[in-house]
C-alpha cells in the first residue's frame, strides 16, 4: 500500500513538471536580463527532488536501521538463551566455508522505490539534455575552455584519473550562473542468483550518482564533486551476492562471497587546476572522501565496465581506494603526461556506511601514480602505494600495492562505441600472527604477495545495444576467503568469466531505460571443491537500468 502511494505521489509530481514549465515560462522575458530564469527552475527542480527522495527514503533508512538493530539484539539474545525460536526467526549458522550466512530478500516494492527516484531525478531537469559524447556538450565546451592546456572535460575520470579523451560519458548537464553543473550515474535494479552451497539469491539495487559543479577561478578550473550511493540503504551491511567476491568486513569476519555496498557518500572533494606556462600545468585535489592517485580508473567509472552491474572480483587489488576517508593529491602535468602524488587515509570504512568514518583517520598512507595518453584513444597508467593500517581485522599493519593499466575506447559498430581495459594489480600483504600455521617447525613470513590480472570490453551493436565481457584471474588466501582454520596464508588462484548484453528499450525525460542480462562461470582449484562442492561456481543475473540518455 506505502509503494501505491508513493507510485501516486511520483506520478502527481511528474504531471506536475510540464506545467511549471509552462507557467515559470511566462516569467522568463521579465527575469532574463537579471539571468535568473535557468537559476530558478534549477534551484526548484533541485527543492522538488530533494523532497521526493526525503518522502521515499527516509522510511526505508529508519526501516533498515530498525531491522538492523533487531537482529542484533536477536543474536544477544540467541547467544545468551533468553530468546526462543519463533515463526520466522530462523536461527543463524555462524558463516564459514561451509555454512553460508543466510540472507535478506529486498522487497521488490523498496527496489521499485528507489528505481522511481532515479528517473524522477533525471526527468526533473528542465533545461538539462543529455548527450552522448561530453567533448560536444555546450556546457562542457566551456569548461574545456577553462580546463588548463585545453584539456577536454572527457578525460577527467573518477578522482584524479585520467580517461581516453575519445570516451563517452552520458551525463545531463546546464549552466547556472557562472557555473556548469554535470550529472551522471547508473542505477541497477536486478535480481541476482548465486549458485553453490556459498551462493544466494536477492533482489536488488546497486547505484551512484555524480554532481560535478565547474566554474573558472583565477584563470584555472575549480570543481566541486559529490558522490552518493543508496545500496546500503536498499541492500543492507552484506551487499549483494557475488561468488568469490572478498574485502570489507561483516560483524567482525570477512565478508565473502558477496560485494560490500557502497558508502551513502563515495565522494565529497573539491580541485582546481591552473596553467604554470603554455605546456605544463598544476593541479591539487582535497576529499574529505575521495580517490587517492593509486589504481586505474574506478570500475563503475570505466566505459568499458558502464554495462556491468557487478565489481571485479580483483577490485581490492586495483581500484578499492576510491573511497578514502581524507585525500590530499598534488599534480604536475602536460597535455599528455600526468605525474601526481597523494597522503591519505588507507583505513577500510567499517560496515556502517551512513557516516564520514573518521575513527582513527591518519594522512600516513602515500601513493603515486603516473599517466600518459599517447593519443585520444588510450590512456596508460602505473601506480604505487603504501596502505597503512588498512585492515580493521589486523590494525597496525600495511600493506603495499602496485599496479598498471591500459584504457582504450574505438569506435564500435554501426555507431557505437568499443571501450576495453587491461589492469594489473599486486599486494604486499603485511600481517600478525592470525594468519600463520602455527606450525614450530615452519618458517614465519611476515608478507606475502598475490596478484590479479582483469581484461573487460564493452562493443557497442548501434547506439541501443552493448554487448561486454570480463576476464579475471586473481590469487586469494584463505584468510581472503574467510577460513577460520590451517594455513591462512595458502594461495588460490581463482579465474572468472563473465559476460552479458544490454539493450535501451525506453526513453523517459532524460533517463534512458535498458534491460540486461549477465552471467558467469568461475573456475577454482581443486582443493576449494569441498569448499562450493564444485570447480566450476556460476551465477546469473537479470537486471534493469536506469541511467542518462545518449
Amino acid at each position: 500500500m506505502k509503494a501505491m502511494m508513493a507510485s501516486d505521489r511520483s506520478a502527481e509530481l511528474v504531471d506536475v513538471v510540464p506545467a511549471l514549465r509552462r507557467a515559470l515560462g511566462f516569467l522568463a522575458p521579465a527575469v532574463a536580463s537579471m539571468q535568473l530564469f535557468d537559476e530558478l527552475v534549477v534551484c526548484l527542480v533541485a527543492v522538488l527532488t530533494f523532497g521526493v527522495i526525503l518522502r521515499t527514503l527516509l522510511p526505508a533508512l529508519f526501516f533498515v536501521v530498525h531491522l538492523d538493530l533487531g537482529l542484533e539484539n536477536r543474536a544477544k539474545a540467541v547467544t545468551s538463551g533468553t530468546a526462543s525460536r519463533r515463526p520466522g526467526y530462523p536461527m543463524r549458522a555462524k558463516a564459514g566455508p561451509h555454512f553460508p550466512a543466510t540472507h535478506r530478500v529486498i522487497s521488490k516494492s523498496r527496489i521499485a522505490v528507489g528505481l522511481r527516484v532515479c528517473v524522477l531525478a533525471l526527468f526533473l531537469a528542465p533545461s538539462l539534455r543529455a548527450q552522448h559524447d561530453m567533448s560536444q556538450m555546450p556546457g562542457m565546451q566551456a569548461s574545456s575552455s577553462m580546463a588548463p592546456l585545453g584539456i577536454p572535460f572527457a578525460r577527467f575520470g573518477s578522482g584524479t584519473s585520467w580517461l581516453p579523451d575519445s570516451s563517452p560519458m552520458r551525463a545531463i548537464h546546464g549552466d547556472v550562473g557562472a557555473w556548469t553543473l554535470m550529472l551522471h550515474g547508473a542505477a541497477f535494479g536486478q535480481f541476482d542468483h548465486q549458485g553453490t552451497r556459498r551462493g544466494d539469491s536477492q533482489w536488488g539495487l546497486t547505484d551512484w550518482e555524480m554532481l560535478t559543479a565547474a566554474r573558472g577561478v583565477g584563470g584555472g578550473l575549480f570543481r566541486v564533486n559529490l558522490m552518493t550511493s543508496a545500496e546500503a540503504l536498499i541492500l543492507g551491511k552484506r551487499g549483494y551476492p557475488e561468488l568469490l567476491q572478498t574485502g570489507g568486513t561483516y560483524r567482525g569476519a570477512r565478508l565473502v562471497d558477496h560485494q560490500h555496498p557502497h558508502d551513502l557518500v563515495m565522494e565529497a572533494a573539491i580541485a582546481y587546476d591552473h596553467s604554470l606556462t603554455r605546456q605544463l600545468a598544476s593541479g591539487l585535489y582535497v576529499a574529505a572522501v575521495g580517490e587517492p592517485a593509486l589504481g586505474p580508473v574506478a570500475y563503475m567509472h570505466r566505459p568499458s565496465a558502464e554495462a556491468d552491474p557487478f565489481a571485479p572480483l580483483g577490485h581490492h587489488w586495483q581500484d578499492a581506494a576510491h573511497e578514502s576517508y581524507g585525500v590530499v593529491t598534488g599534480a604536475l602535468y602536460t597535455h599528455a603526461v600526468k605525474l601526481e602524488g597523494s597522503a591519505f587515509n588507507g583505513r577500510e570504512p567499517d560496515e556502517y556506511r551512513f557516516n564520514f568514518d573518521y575513527q582513527g583517520a591518519k594522512l600516513d598512507s602515500y601513493s603515486g601514480r603516473l599517466t600518459v595518453l599517447p593519443d585520444a584513444h588510450v590512456s596508460i597508467a602505473a601506480w604505487g602505494g603504501y596502505l597503512a593500517d588498512h585492515d580493521p581485522l589486523e590494525p597496525g599493519l600495511g600493506m603495499q600495492r602496485y599496479g598498471a593499466s591500459v584504457l582504450t575506447t574505438n569506435r564500435g559498430v554501426a555507431g557505437g562505441t568499443w571501450s576495453s581495459a587491461a589492469v594489473w594489480g599486486l599486494n604486499i600483504h603485511h600481517h600478525s600472527d592470525r594468519e600463520h600455521t602455527h606450525d614450530p617447525n615452519a618458517s614465519t613470513k611476515l608478507y606475502h604477495m598475490s596478484s590479479s590480472a582483469l581484461l573487460e570490453s564493452t562493443l557497442g551493436l548501434g547506439t541501443h545495444t552493448d554487448l561486454y565481457a570480463r576476464v579475471e584471474q586473481v590469487q586469494k588466501n584463505g584468510d581472503d576467503l574467510g577460513f577460520i582454520g590451517g594455513d591462512l596464508i595458502q594461495l588460490f588462484t581463482i579465474r572468472s568469466l563473465s559476460s552479458g548484453v544490454t539493450r535501451d528499450v525506453r526513453s523517459v525525460g532524460d533517463a534512458q531505460l535498458s534491460l540486461g542480462a549477465r552471467a558467469s562461470l568461475d573456475l577454482v582449484p581443486s582443493t576449494l571443491r569441498l569448499v562450493y562442492g564444485t570447480t566450476t561456481p556460476a551465477g546469473l543475473a537479470v537486471f534493469v537500468r536506469v541511467r542518462p540518455g545518449r
